[in-house]
């Protein structure tokens, strides 16, 4: 997560200059632009996504429960956690019958 925040960092330090020189004097109309552009879309998804009052489309029935918008599906239980001895690594599982190594 922080080397992607780094990454997105280093992206705009590298860009930003670049693009205010391509946008120079238009770049409150561009921004404007875009931000209408995406409070458009998210507009017309809150109004008629799947989660909406009057949805245009309907997620398919292999996927409602993936939808948070759905009845929530319980997590399965944790694995037990495997005994550890005093140095810190597993205990090795208990055999039935004793292993020999192969003869050469």
């Amino acid at each position: 997560m922080i080397l992607t925040g780094l990454m997105l960092v280093a992206l705009v330090i590298f860009l930003a200059p670049n693009i205010f020189a391509f946008n120079r004097g238009r770049i409150l109309r561009n921004v404007a632009l875009w931000l209408a552009i995406f409070l458009g879309l998210a507009a017309f998804y809150k109004s008629f996504g799947p989660g909406s009052p009057h949805p245009l489309f309907n997620l398919p029935e292999a996927m409602q429960g993936m939808h948070r918008a759905g009845p929530a599906v319980p997590l399965p239980a944790p694995a037990e956690k495997k005994p550890e001895q005093k140095n810190g690594s597993v205990a090795a599982p208990k055999t039935a019958t004793p292993v020999t190594p192969p003869k050469k």
